[in-house]
């Protein structure tokens, strides 16, 4: 293994931790690498941290608005970036007037008029990387691992261009193993099941939730005059509002079990 990408893999899987801001970090720096043009001709390429902080304000957008991920132990004392990350979010469903989820590359905070709010969520999570992330990330057992250079006042980490192609060419290994510690790292904050396949879904952009029609024929069983009665007020429902609902939400569980369906009408649809 190159000897460059060999110091990521230790730092990744083998740093301490009191929450996930290191893999955030370290996913977004990836990410960036995968940008680069393989013919530039800058030996030094720097990235900002206002753009680290967006791509970290998305994996936490999107892994908490869909499954409402814990990413540290202390719940008493969320992670700053997670509470800037929920505080946005909430803005977004009261602009929305819907708690409907939606991945945070397809959001046009301007046209929502939320660019404010926006742009402050990345400062807060800026913030953080420079005071908190940003240099503990390259420690581990008492050494410091050279992997990039800081300007903390400036807010910028360099790279040669030589470890920066490094990290695009070996991206697709890293990030898989960044997803692997990540995921340790969550089945230790959560007790929801799948959390693999949660990590896995918002990386592969694959968070479809199925029609749930084809359950009609089994629920149907539970009533034997072929009268359809809602599981939480007990009256009849018509067909025109009859719906499917999740006792325990889909959002946890991830997965359509029919132990876990009941109809419902539609407006006490959770």
């Amino acid at each position: 293994m190159n000897a460059y990408i060999k110091q990521w893999h230790d730092l990744i899987l083998n740093c301490s931790f009191d929450n996930t801001y290191k893999m955030v970090w370290s996913k977004a720096l990836i990410e960036l690498a995968v940008g680069v043009n393989d013919e530039t001709n800058e030996e030094t390429i720097v990235f900002d941290f206002e753009s680290i902080a967006r791509l970290c304000l998305k994996y936490y957008w999107n892994q908490t608005i869909y499954f409402s991920l814990i990413q540290s132990p202390n719940l008493k004392k969320p992670p700053e970036m997670i509470t800037s990350t929920k505080e946005l979010i909430k803005a977004y469903f009261e602009r929305k007037q819907s708690m409907q989820p939606i991945r945070f590359e397809k959001i046009d905070f301007q046209s929502l008029q939320l660019e404010n709010e926006y742009e402050m969520t990345v400062k807060k999570i800026s913030k953080t990387l420079k005071q908190d992330v940003c240099w503990r990330f390259k420690k581990l057992n008492g050494e410091t691992y050279e992997i990039y250079d800081l300007d903390r006042n400036q807010g910028k980490v360099f790279f040669t261009k030589q470890n920066v192609l490094a990290l695009k060419d070996h991206s697709d290994f890293l990030f898989t193993v960044i997803n692997y510690r990540w995921t340790q790292m969550l089945e230790g904050f959560n007790y929801s099941p799948r959390i693999s396949r949660k990590v896995r879904a918002i990386d592969e952009n694959n968070i479809k939730r199925g029609s749930l029609k084809k359950f009609h024929k089994y629920l149907d069983l539970m009533f034997e005059d072929g009268k359809r009665t809602c599981f939480y007020c007990d009256e009849e429902i018509n067909d025109k509002e009859l719906s499917v609902d999740h006792v325990i939400p889909w959002s946890y569980m991830f997965s359509d079990d029919l132990w876990n369906l009941v109809y419902c009408h539609k407006d006490e649809n959770s």
